[in-house]
């Protein structure tokens, strides 16, 4: 595996330090509120009490079919533009959000309060696989923590690498020479650090 840059080295040790510290938001529970409007759905005080207008009802027990109507929960592009790097999730309490890119994906993982997501945990996770463009478990994938907008053309300046073999997610790292093996994670490491990589301007 080629040696990574200092300044990615210094990059992953912040990372993977907020990650031990427990710092993943999206998946140990969401931030928001602790209360209801008339209709059940869940209030953000923060936000006047109005759930985002981008939640569809998601089962959670497989992944949605993406359809014109949908726009991403975290840039509001339309994702069926973008079929290629789509994404999804589901809450608990049978919300979910699409999203254009896994970018917007981390995002809104890390902070779905600030996005009027409900206070729910996350229940399912579906991503588009970058060598197959097929939809995957987004809990069970790999991600090259890609960062160099140069080498890349994604819709919303640089995305992470979406994979569900975690060989051809080394196999993408091992090709650049400030990317190494721990620039590859789960969904499970993603932290606000982390999604700042992609989305940090959309994130409080």
């Amino acid at each position: 595996m080629a040696d990574r840059t200092p300044s990615a080295r210094w990059r992953r040790r912040r990372v993977l330090s907020a990650v031990g510290a427990g710092t993943l938001v999206g998946v140990a529970g969401c931030v928001g509120s602790d209360g209801e409007d008339g209709e059940g759905d869940v209030v953000d005080p923060d936000d006047g009490g109005e759930p985002s207008p981008f939640l569809v009802d998601h089962s959670g027990d497989g992944p949605k079919t993406f359809a014109g109507e949908h726009m991403c929960g975290v840039c509001s592009m339309a994702v069926t533009d973008y079929s290629d790097r789509n994404a999804q999730l589901a809450h608990e309490n049978g919300d979910g959000m699409m999203f254009c890119s896994p970018g917007c994906l981390f995002a809104y993982a890390v902070a779905p309060g600030h996005f009027d997501g409900p206070d729910s945990d996350i229940a399912g996770v579906w991503v588009t696989d970058f060598e197959t463009g097929e939809l995957i478990d987004g809990f069970e994938a790999f991600y090259a923590l890609e960062h160099d907008e140069m080498r890349v053309d994604d819709p919303m300046g640089i995305d992470p690498r979406v994979y569900e073999d975690e060989a051809a997610a080394l196999e993408y790292v091992d090709q650049y020479d400030d990317l190494g093996a721990d620039d590859v994670i789960t969904f499970a490491e993603v932290d606000e650090d982390v999604a700042r990589l992609y989305r940090s301007a959309r994130l409080p």
